[in-house]
């Protein structure tokens, strides 16, 4: 295994914590946050077979008529998601 280091939100933390230790869910931070990650890859590669079949060989959309959501194919069709800065602000 390699070491990684990631910067989290304070209530990130506090939350893993509550999840870690004797009796808890998990043994360590790190295997919560491997468990997590793993489960997430998964479920991501999934999502990633099923656009390239079928369908969903579609680009995102940008809605012409309110620029600052996207429309991005997915299994049910189209999700809508606003266009966010890296501070969270909506974008426009």
């Amino acid at each position: 295994m390699k070491i990684i280091t990631i910067n989290l939100p304070v209530q990130f933390i506090n939350k893993i914590k509550g999840l870690v230790g004797d009796g808890a869910l998990y043994p360590s931070r790190s295997e919560l946050i491997r468990v997590a990650i793993r489960e997430f890859l998964i479920s991501e590669i999934k999502k990633a077979k099923m656009i390239k079949i079928g369908n969903l060989n579609k680009q995102p959309i940008i809605n012409e008529k309110n620029l600052g959501f996207v429309q991005v194919p997915c299994s049910e069709g189209f999700k809508t998601y606003k266009i966010v800065d890296k501070a969270g602000r909506f974008v426009q």
